[in-house]
């Protein structure tokens, strides 16, 4: 996502001296959003904060994949993160796997068909139609 996972990538590409735009051609705009003229990088947390209708309080991708899919995710006390990662691999792992599964379905079932035919609509890339 913008706001996370590629300042993250771009934070541990620095440290090894690599420039993701140079490697990926992904650059960070000003206003936070990752963009690249040759991919497209669509953000669900956009869509579910703008498309979704879910109350204020329901937009963590755990409650908006029990609420759109009607799928419970494996949950993890972010306190608890930590000690199960050294204590409790596996679990660990399903945790992350559940993360994984409960956005690929999200984007599948309602971005990706919702943003595409926005597209065909309005005359820009997708991504633009997303923010």
């Amino acid at each position: 996502g913008d706001f996370f996972d590629f300042p993250f990538v771009e934070k541990r590409c620095l440290k090894h001296g690599m420039d993701l735009y140079t490697q990926l051609g992904f650059r960070t705009s000003s206003g936070g959003e990752v963009l690249a003229r040759h991919a497209v990088h669509m953000d669900c947390l956009h869509w579910v904060n703008r498309d979704s209708y879910l109350p204020q309080g329901s937009r963590g991708l755990k409650a908006v994949t029990k609420a759109k899919l009607g799928y419970d995710p494996v949950e993890v006390d972010p306190e608890d993160m930590l000690r199960m990662a050294a204590e409790q691999p596996q679990d660990m792992a399903s945790y992350s796997v559940s993360d994984a599964v409960s956005t690929y379905y999200l984007y599948m079932t309602y971005i990706h068909p919702f943003i595409f035919s926005l597209a065909t609509i309005i005359p820009m890339p997708p991504d633009e139609v997303l923010r």
